[in-house]
C-alpha cells in the first residue's frame, strides 16, 4: 500500500464512524446532551479501534492520524474518555517502538495546553493548530534526530500529514456540529408542536364539558320546587354531572398552562442560536437569512419559551415563501424599548387575515391549527411585551415583537 493509499484509509476510519453513528442518531430521534457525548464517545473509540486495526504502520506519519479521536474528545470537553484514550494511544505507540516515558509526556504536555487553552476560550480551529504545532516538532525530533531521516521527502510527508490532520479535524467537528443543529432544531419542532397540540385539546374539552352543563340545564328547567322528592332525585344528578365537569377541567388544567421562568439572558445568542439550528430548513428552500443588530441586548426572559416564539415566526416565515426568498432580522434598542424585527419577502396578508391574525384557531394555511400565533403572543404577554404584524399582500410580511426595557440588569 502505498502512502497516499493509507493517508486515505485513515481518513475514511476517522469519519465513517463519527458520522454513521451521529447521522443515524439524529435522524432518528433526539437523544439530549448526555446521549450526545456518549455517542461522541462511542464514535472516537470505535475510529480508533479501526484505525489500530487497519492503519498502514509501516508509515510511521500516517499513524498520526490516531491521534484524531483523542484531540476530538479533548475539545469536546470528555475529561475520562480523553485520558483513557490517550493511555491506549501510549500503549500502541510503544507497542510500535516509542519510548512509554517520552509518550506519556507527550500526551500530558497535549491535556495540559489544551486544558490551558480551553480556558481562554480559544475556537476548536486554534486547538487543532497547536496540536499540529507540538505534533509536529516531535515528529521532526523522532525523525531527524533518531531515525535520521534527513532528506526532504520525509519532511515534505510530515508537513502533508500535519496539513491532512487539520483539515480531517475541521471537517469532523464541522459534521458532529451539523448533527446537533439537527437534533436541535428537531426538539424545538416538537416541542412547539407538543404546545399547538396541548393548546388544541382545549378546543376539544369544550365538547367535553358541553353535555354535563347541558344535562344540568336541563334537569334544572324541569325542576319542580314544590315537589321535594323530584329536587332530591335531580339534585343527586345535578351534583354529580358538575363533580364530572370539574374531574375534566382538574385533568387538563395542568396542561393549558403556560409558564416562564425568567431570568437575565442574552437576545442576540437566542436569535443567532434559533438561526444557526434552522438553517438547514432555510438551506433547503434556498432562503437567505440577514440578521443585523446594534450591540448586545440583554433581557428577563424564558430562553425556551422565546425561542419557540422565535421559531414559529420564522416557520411561518419559510412557508410563505414560494419561491426562493430572504428573511431581514433587524434587533434595535431605544431608551423605552427592545425592537425585534423579523420581514419575509412572502406572499403577505390580505386586510382581512391580518385583523384575524392572533385569534384562536384562526390560520392563513390549510392543515394550520391556529394556535401557533396565539401561543406566541401569549408568552410575549407574560414577558410584558408585545407581539404586532405588519403586511402588505403579495409583498411582504413583518412581525415585531416588541420588549420593554429593564434598567436593573446586572
Amino acid at each position: 500500500m502505498s502512502f497516499f493509499d493509507a493517508l486515505i484509509l485513515d481518513i475514511i476510519l476517522i469519519i465513517f464512524p463519527v458520522s454513521s453513528i451521529l447521522l443515524i442518531k439524529a435522524y432518528t430521534n433526539s437523544v439530549g446532551k448526555i446521549g450526545k457525548n456518549y455517542l461522541i464517545d462511542i464514535a472516537n473509540f470505535s475510529s480508533l479501534f479501526l484505525l489500530m486495526q487497519y492503519c498502514d504502520k509501516s508509515f510511521a506519519y500516517t499513524v498520526l492520524l490516531v491521534n484524531m479521536p483523542f484531540v476530538i474528545s479533548i475539545l469536546y470537553n470528555r475529561k475520562w474518555a480523553s485520558i483513557l484514550l490517550a493511555f491506549i494511544l501510549v500503549g500502541f505507540n510503544t507497542v510500535n517502538g516509542d519510548n512509554i516515558i517520552v509518550g506519556m509526556t507527550e500526551y500530558l504536555i497535549y491535556i495540559l495546553i489544551f486544558v490551558l487553552l480551553s480556558h481562554r476560550g480559544k475556537s476548536y480551529k486554534s486547538l487543532l493548530l497547536s496540536f499540529v504545532f507540538i505534533k509536529g516538532i516531535f515528529l521532526t525530533i523522532e525523525d531527524y534526530y533518531i531515525l535520521r531521516h534527513n532528506d526532504l521527502i520525509a519532511l515534505f510527508k510530515i508537513f502533508i500529514c500535519l496539513l491532512v490532520f487539520y483539515l480531517v479535524g475541521i471537517l469532523v467537528v464541522k459534521i458532529i456540529s451539523k448533527v446537533e443543529e439537527t437534533i436541535n432544531l428537531n426538539q424545538t419542532l416538537k416541542e412547539l408542536e407538543k404546545e399547538k397540540a396541548l393548546k388544541n385539546s382545549l378546543f376539544k374539552i369544550t365538547h367535553e364539558v358541553k353535555n354535563p352543563i347541558a344535562v344540568c340545564k336541563g334537569y334544572l328547567s324541569m325542576m319542580n320546587p314544590k315537589d321535594e322528592k323530584q329536587i332530591n332525585k335531580y339534585k343527586k344528578i345535578v351534583l354529580s354531572e358538575i363533580d364530572r365537569t370539574l374531574d375534566i377541567m382538574d385533568n387538563f388544567s395542568e396542561y393549558t398552562k403556560i409558564k416562564v421562568d425568567l431570568d437575565i439572558m442574552d437576545l442576540d445568542s437566542l436569535i443567532t442560536d434559533t438561526i444557526k439550528n434552522m438553517q438547514m430548513l432555510f438551506d433547503k428552500h434556498k432562503i437567505v437569512v440577514n440578521y443585523n443588530y446594534d450591540d448586545e441586548v440583554f433581557i428577563n426572559g424564558d430562553y425556551a419559551r422565546l425561542k419557540q416564539v422565535l421559531v414559529n415566526i420564522l416557520k411561518n416565515s419559510v412557508e410563505a415563501i414560494i419561491e426562493e426568498g430572504v428573511i431581514d432580522i433587524n434587533l434595535v434598542m431605544n431608551k423605552k424599548n427592545i425592537l425585534l424585527k423579523i420581514k419575509d419577502n412572502g406572499i403577505g396578508l390580505t386586510k382581512e387575515q391580518l385583523e384575524k391574525v392572533g385569534e384562536l384557531f384562526y390560520s392563513c394555511k390549510e392543515k394550520g391549527s391556529g394556535i401557533g400565533v396565539t401561543l406566541s403572543k401569549e408568552i410575549m404577554n407574560l414577558h410584558h411585551g408585545e407581539m404586532k404584524y405588519k403586511s402588505v399582500f403579495g409583498e411582504y410580511t413583518e412581525v415585531i415583537l416588541k420588549f420593554p426595557v429593564t434598567n436593573n440588569l446586572q
